[in-house]
């Protein structure tokens, strides 16, 4: 079976994963497998766990066991294709293991600023994607998207760690970066969404993360950078959490809640109201780098 960097460890895989890069043994990196085989349905919620387990159960895709951060055994639904499997496993599926793994998953990308990561985070159509795929334009390593890996340094410090090497865009905000659809593969059967690969290496360390940074429409709020603190920095990190439901469900509130306390005490956390367009898009960038060099956060523009 073929390795793949992912995170903090490697993905050992039975089913291809193209949008991950292939790795050679690298002992310091413990093997997570990815395996086919029977899982068998457990009641009628969506995710279920015993113990260490949890099964997660997709109609029309698959039934999902992930077991303590270890392994995930895939039971395919026969209508399902490869492609679909692949956004659920590496989505959901693979957001289970990571909050099993101890580690803190954001609904984000992150973007490489001056040696250190900036996580965009947001609801679904805020422009994640779009802008992790300006600043690959402009020449930054995007270390994630979609999924924000966050970890601790041996100082307790908080770093992130590399992600899927790819940024999924709307079909009109592919063609705004220049890029003809035709030649992006779809990310799901029904869907026109599109994915592009990024530069990435197997050997990308993980970064320090230095800002959180919620992306917001004007008209929600006032314009502008502001920086939350406390309580609604706090606030912040567990509404962005990724798949904030396997948190009860697996039952990890206290961690989830000291992991979110112990990010907000170390890194900026923001929102960041901008005005909405392409026409304005960079203009809004480049005045957001600039406020963040102004508050020391990051000090080389873009």
């Amino acid at each position: 079976m073929p390795d793949y960097a992912c995170a903090d460890f490697i993905l050992r895989s039975e089913i291809p994963l193209p949008e991950l890069i292939e790795v050679g043994a690298d002992a310091a990196r413990e093997v997570v497998e990815i395996r086919r085989g029977a899982v068998a349905a457990t009641g009628e919620g969506f995710l279920q766990r015993d113990g260490d387990t949890a099964v997660l159960r997709l109609p029309g895709v698959a039934r999902f066991r992930v077991e303590g951060g270890r392994s995930i055994t895939v039971d395919v639904d026969e209508t399902c294709s490869e492609r679909n499997l692949r956004l659920f496993l590496l989505g959901s599926a693979l957001g289970i293991l990571i909050h099993q793994r101890g580690l803190f998953p954001l609904h984000a990308n992150a973007v490489v600023i001056d040696g250190v990561a900036v996580a965009f985070a947001g609801h679904s159509g805020a422009g994640k994607s779009t802008l992790a795929a300006h600043f690959s334009a402009a020449g930054h390593t995007v270390l994630s998207d979609d999924v924000c890996v966050i970890g601790l340094d041996a100082e307790q410090r908080p770093i992130v760690y590399p992600g899927l090497p790819r940024v999924k865009l709307w079909a009109d905000a592919a063609r705004l970066h220049g890029h003809d659809i035709d030649g992006l593969e779809r990310i799901h059967d029904d869907m026109d969404k599109y994915q592009l690969g990024l530069p990435a290496s197997p050997d990308q360390p993980p970064v320090p993360l230095a800002a959180v940074i919620r992306l917001v429409r004007e008209g929600e709020q006032p314009a502008g950078l502001q920086r939350l603190r406390g309580r609604a920095a706090v606030q912040l990190l567990m509404a962005e959490t990724y798949r904030p439901q396997v948190v009860s469900a697996l039952g990890l509130q206290e961690a989830h809640f000291g992991q979110c306390v112990s990010v907000a005490a170390t890194v900026a956390v923001l929102d960041w109201t901008r005005k909405w367009g392409h026409e304005v898009f960079q203009a809004e960038v480049e005045q957001l780098i600039r406020q963040l060099e102004q508050a020391s956060i990051v000090s080389v523009g873009v």
